[in-house]
Parts: structure tokens; sequence; C-alpha cells
């Protein structure tokens, strides 16, 4: 159990064109990292990063939250009822952690699979030794599959009081006892064991706390589906991208692989990502409570150092957009929404998504078609006008082009596409959901191959449907009030 033989087990995400870093695996060989006292480590450009390389690609230790996906990896299983799938069922940890005994100790379950991922005596050497410290250098080498890659995370000290707490004593004391039998904990005699594990548990537990993430896949962000995460994990080296609120970084997960790609950077700059909200999409306010709520720190970037914020645009009107757009008598009605909101307005593009679900978008395509370009138009004032948040936008567009749903020039599609297409390779590299049919649609239409053309386009909306949850909204003449309780007038 827990040889080092087990981050080495589960088959990685293969990523063609990532150049690995021959001191940081896990990162590109355009990067290197640093050190300073304010920032702590951070990852740094030695070169131009264009946009679209990538620049990290991280297999984490992951367990699942979703029962359907592997404990391990996250890969979709089968009905058979087993915890784990074919590459990850050869590797002994106890069965009660696998198979959600300890679900409800929330990161504690996570903190143990790290114990039993890493070779038993670098956890049975921490008991004879000080507990790791905060680096205070830039390293010179680090690798997920190295456990001081871990140990050199910033702890959360304080969630060692939670030990204290019967029923996560109750649960180290079954898994301790349940590791009587096993090759390499069985050696110790049970208090030693009880010691050594709990100490282990600690140590990671103060690292996950304040690092782990929770993960979701691609089609659940880009449909807004934050119901139940594929899983949760630590990924010690993504960890040390540090935040901005205009970031220069995008990170999206495959099951339990983080990767990174460049938005473009410049030699000699800092790469940073999003922890989670950004100057385009939420407000100072946002921003500044959510960091400290959620992530437990104060944001330096230069958005918030100068209090930079589009309030206006970012700022709620209405209570219930998702309301507006039920209650709407037609497609064509949103204009008596859009009226009420300022030009580069969150809320307009929020509105266009929910009228995209009525039932009658199908019919009203030209005003559709109309309201998507609307969508990426209203974006560009907010400054975001090269995005994956565009790709949306992008893939309606396409769809009413190619499926010949609306009058559109050859130029035009051909545009709509290579744009769309470039959004998806240098953004999500090919792992989205629609990335495999896009490439197909451009070679098929570079042939002008008519009939492939077709079947092409309806395997894009079926795929994009599945993505993007379209709801049969029905219309109705009741009028939803705006926030300040103004009735919206219909004339």
């Amino acid at each position: 159990m827990g040889d080092d033989t087990y981050l080495n087990s589960i088959k990685m995400v293969s990523v063609p064109s990532f150049r690995p870093n021959s001191n940081f695996p896990q990162l590109c060989d355009k990067v290197t990292v640093g050190w300073d006292a304010r920032r702590g480590r951070f990852v740094q450009a030695t070169e131009d990063i264009p946009i679209g390389t990538v620049v990290c690609v991280e297999q984490g230790i992951t367990v699942n939250v979703d029962q359907s996906k592997c404990y391990r990896c996250l890969k979709q299983l089968g009905d058979d009822g087993f915890a784990y799938c074919e590459s990850c069922e050869e590797f002994y940890e106890p069965d009660a952690i696998a198979c959600g005994d300890f679900d409800g100790l929330g990161i504690f379950k996570l903190s143990a699979h790290l114990v039993f991922s890493y070779p038993f005596l670098d956890m049975a050497n921490l008991i004879r030794s000080n507990d790791p410290e905060i680096p205070q250098s830039a390293p010179t080498y680090l690798s997920t599959k190295d456990v001081t890659s871990v140990f050199q995370l910033t702890p959360y000290r304080e969630i060692g009081e939670a030990f204290k707490e019967p029923p996560l004593q109750a649960a180290i004391n079954k898994i301790v006892t349940s590791l009587e039998d096993d090759a390499n904990w069985g050696r110790l005699e049970y208090n030693s064991r009880l010691v050594t594990f709990t100490k282990a548990l600690r140590i990671m537990a103060e690292r996950c706390a304040k690092n782990a993430h929770t993960i979701y896949g691609i089609d659940q962000m880009e449909a807004k589906d934050k119901k139940v995460p594929l899983g949760t994990g630590l990924f010690p080296i993504s960890s040390i991208f540090n935040h901005s609120c205009t970031p220069n970084v995008y990170g999206f997960f495959v099951r339990n692989t983080f990767i990174f790609v460049s938005r473009g950077v410049k030699a000699g700059e800092e790469l940073v990502d999003s922890y989670g909200v950004t100057y385009n999409q939420h407000t100072l306010q946002q921003r500044t409570e959510f960091l400290k709520n959620v992530s437990g720190f104060e944001c330096y970037c230069d958005s918030c150092v100068q209090n930079k914020s589009l309030d206006a645009e970012l700022e709620k009107s209405f209570n219930d957009l998702e309301l507006c757009a039920k209650n709407a008598s037609s497609i064509p009605d949103f204009s008596q929404y859009g009226d009420y909101l300022k030009p580069g307005s969150k809320e307009i593009e929020d509105l266009i998504v929910e009228f995209g679900k009525r039932r009658d978008a199908e019919v009203y395509t030209e005003h559709m078609f109309m309201l998507w370009k609307k969508f990426v138009e209203n974006a560009k004032l907010r400054g975001i006008d090269y995005d994956p948040y565009l790709i949306h936008p992008y893939i309606e567009m396409v769809i009413l082009a190619w499926n010949n749903e609306v009058e559109c020039s050859e130029e035009e599609k051909a545009s709509l596409l290579f744009i769309t297409h470039r959004l998806l390779r240098n953004f999500y590299v090919g792992f989205h959901p629609v990335s495999d049919i896009i490439p197909e649609l451009v070679d098929q239409s570079a042939k002008y191959e008519i009939n492939q053309i077709r079947n092409t386009v309806e395997r894009l909306i079926a795929r994009s449907r599945s993505v993007w949850e379209h709801t049969d909204y029905q219309g109705s003449q009741k009028q939803p009030e705006n926030k300040n309780g103004m009735t919206v007038i219909h004339n």
C-alpha cells in the first residue's frame, strides 16, 4: 500500500503539445519557479509564451465525490458497483474509505487517501521528525510524485482542532485497526501505528484545508452545473500559481488532471490564474469577499490595489433573469428587457442565454442569431474579446449559420467557424466536449462536402444541447419585476 508505483500507475491524460520542464516536470519548459516574501512561491515565464501554449499538466491526488466516478482517478464507472476502475483496483487502501464510509468527514477523506498514496516510509519517517517547514526560498526541483511537494504547501494549522472531535477519532481508530494485516503498516504495533497515522493525517489535512481543489468537468463548468462535483484533489504544483483578477493563464480539469494554458504571457511575467473571480465578471466587493471568505487572503493584483471595478456593468437589475425569459411572450420581447440594462451589462449576456433555452428559439432563429452576436459585442464592452467565455455564443452562431437557419454570407460562416475553432484549440487544446466536431466541420467546409457538413452539424447540435442544457420554456403573460420593483411593460 502506498508504494511509489501508485502515482505512476494511473494512465495520464495525454497532451501531445506539452513540453515538460526538466526541473519541474508538471510545468512547461518556458517557466521557472521563484520565491519572495510577499508572494511565496510563484511561476515565472523565462520567455514569451504564446496564447494556447500548455503550461502545466498535473495529475493530482484525487478522490471521488460523485459515486459514479472511480474513487481514485474519477473515470466513469460501469454498473457493477465497484468503487475503482480497472486501472486503479489493484492498489490497496482500506476499502471502507473507497466505498464511502468516511464521505461525511469531508477533507479528511482526501487527506487519508494522500497518506496511502505516497511510500509508507515517507509517512513513517514523519513521526521521527519535526513538522515540515514552509519553504523560504525557490525550489530547484519539485514534482507531484515526491511527497516533498505536498509538505511545501502552506498549512492551515487550525484544522488540528478537528482531531479532538469524536467522529474523526472513531474514523481514525477504525482505519488504524483495519491496517493490522497490512504488509507495511501492520509491522507497527497498534499505538505506534495510531500515532504515526494520526500525525500523517494531520499534516496532510493541514495542506488540503488550504490548497485542495473541488473538481468539476468542462461540461459542468459550461452548463454552470455545480450540484455534485466529480471529486476533490490536491495538486501541489498547480497550487504554486497565484491568483489575479486579470489572469494570464486558464485552467480546467480532465478527470484527475489539471491543465493550464497560456492566455499570452511575456518573458519575465508571473503566470497567474483566477481562483474563481475576475475583474470582467465580478464587482470589487464580490472579488474581495470571495477571496477573503473562500480563499482566505487579500488580493494585491493591479485591479484590486487600484480599486478597479465594473460595478455599473456587473450589478444586478433583475431579481430573476430565468423568470424574465420564461414569462416573455416571445423571443422578440428581449428588447423590452434589454432596454433597461446598460450596454456592457453582464445581465444582457445572462438574459440571452436564458432566452436561448426557450422552445421558440428554434422558430425565431434570425432573432437568436442577432442576440448571440449581441452577446459577443456586449462582452467586448467589458474587455472580453478573446476568452473561453465566448465559446458558447460562437457555437450557437455556427449552428445557426451552418445549418442554414439564417441568412449568412459564406465569408461570415467561414469567419464564425474559424474563430470558434481557434477558441477551442487555444483554451481547451482538444478537451472541450465539441473539440472533435469543429475541426471536422472546418475540413469538410474546405472540401465543400455538403452531406458530411449536414451530418456533422446535426452531431454538433446534439452535443451542444447536452452541454448547455436547453429547457423548453413556455411563454406566459406574467410580467416580472426588476430589482427596484418596477414592472417591465410590453408595448
